[in-house]
């Protein structure tokens, strides 16, 4: 074998095997992949107060504000509560992936009490919708 034959082999052979153990590593599951986002409303309204514990009194309020709508499944409360935290000045890269995560939990939640026809949750995701937006 001529040594140009053996250098591209062992280059093709060098590629492949790199690809496959990327393939393995990036399509294994991870906990780390889910981190930040809450698996639920109750999960999401924890995030939140603990990322804004030591932010602003009127952005710890906000988010103390949505926290317990979220947990009493006062949706259209907790919408308005986030739009306000949402809005409140100098928010965190933390306070707002904790903000995030809590739409999300949030926005699924609705979804569901709405296809079980809850119509409070309808307007309230209607609302939500609306935040997104902005």
């Amino acid at each position: 074998m001529k040594p140009l034959e053996a250098s591209r082999i062992n280059l093709f052979l060098g590629t492949a095997w790199l690809t496959v153990c990327l393939g393995i590593m990036g399509c294994s599951k991870s906990e780390e992949t889910d981190v930040g986002i809450p698996k639920n409303p109750t999960e999401a309204a924890s995030q939140l107060e603990s990322a804004f514990g030591q932010a602003s009194e009127a952005a710890r309020t906000a988010a103390s504000s949505a926290a317990a709508a979220l947990r009493q499944k006062d949706y259209e409360q907790a919408v308005v509560s986030l739009q306000t935290v949402r809005s409140t000045e100098n928010v965190t890269l933390d306070q707002g992936l904790a903000v995030h995560g809590t739409i999300v939990a949030l926005e699924a939640e609705l979804v569901s009490a709405v296809q079980s026809g809850d119509p409070k949750a309808k307007q309230a995701y209607e609302l939500l919708k609306a935040l997104k937006r902005k």
